[in-house]
């Protein structure tokens, strides 16, 4: 039986929930995630980065955001720009914190 809302209605005596008859074996294989990164603020915004396959380290968030993203949108903006985060580890990771002091760019504490 379907109902309206999509779902799969089974219907079946009381206390046979888990009886052989009444299980189908299933294997649930989890798919893959994708991570975006954009930079937003008032007046505008980034590109959206993909980040494709793997673990996004502080190497990879510089390279991959930092430089090719945030300097060049920090400098379009001026004195006024300031980096927000969230905290993630690799916005915290020490090369980042070196290149984001070598380049002048301002973070929000």
């Amino acid at each position: 039986m379907e109902s309206d809302s999509g779902r799969l209605l089974i219907w079946r005596e009381q206390r046979t929930r888990y009886h052989q008859s009444n299980t189908v074996e299933r294997h649930s294989y989890r798919g893959g995630g994708i991570l975006v990164w954009a930079g937003i603020s008032l007046g505008g915004h980034t590109d959206l980065h993909v980040f494709h396959g793997g673990t996004v380290t502080g190497l990879r968030y510089r390279d991959e955001t930092l430089d090719p993203y945030v300097r060049p949108y920090a400098a379009a903006i001026g004195n006024d720009f300031i980096l927000m985060d969230d905290n993630a580890r690799p916005h915290r990771a020490r090369i980042v914190e070196e290149y984001l002091e070598h380049h002048g760019l301002e973070r929000m504490e």
